[in-house]
């Protein structure tokens, strides 16, 4: 097949005649500082966040919609050695075990989480001072619930899948119905 004629300083574009050409190859560069192209923006650690002198936020992150967390962290406050907790104060997060941290300024805590209901939870449990029961600290755990099927989150350091609580009426029973 012959080439179209063209002038020495003229450049024949043959992809525009053929809008559709498949041989293309179509690839994104993305100019992004160095030190701006690591995980910072999506934060691997349990973020705290003190609201008030008495309340801390704790963002838990991403969880899974039926699933039970062991969440471990360790937090500094001024209630002492012994401290104590309501285990009613949430159906939803119970402390599993609080020890004096190593350094004797706060406590490291395990805290088993069910995230029972889908988009955002929020659960409260207050920390009491046994030496001064005056002395209290709220720690409201804050996680965004992924619903079935819509992906698998990417969890923070400290945090394990320990159990999967799918009832009978779900897509994971295996009876067929009638």
């Amino acid at each position: 097949m012959a080439e179209p004629a063209a002038h020495k300083d003229e450049t024949i574009d043959t992809h525009s005649e053929h809008p559709h050409h498949h041989h293309q190859s179509h690839h994104a560069h993305f100019l992004i500082p160095q030190d701006q192209d690591d995980l910072s923006a999506h934060d691997s650690k349990i973020l705290f966040e003190a609201l008030s002198e008495n309340s801390v936020n704790v963002r838990l992150g991403f969880l899974q919609y039926k699933h039970v967390y062991e969440v471990h962290f360790s937090i500094e406050h001024e209630l002492g050695k012994e401290i104590n907790f309501n285990a009613l104060d949430s159906l939803n997060a119970k402390i599993d075990s609080a020890k004096p941290s190593e350094n004797g300024q706060g406590h490291d805590i395990v805290l088993v989480f069910s995230a029972v209901k889908e988009k955002l939870m929020q659960e409260s449990i207050t920390l009491t001072s046994k030496e001064n029961p005056s002395k209290i600290l709220t720690l409201v755990f804050h996680a965004r619930v992924l619903g079935k099927g819509k992906g698998t989150p990417s969890l923070k350091k400290g945090i394990h899948c320990i159990r999967v609580e799918w009832d009978e009426e779900s897509d994971a029973s295996d009876w067929q119905g009638f």
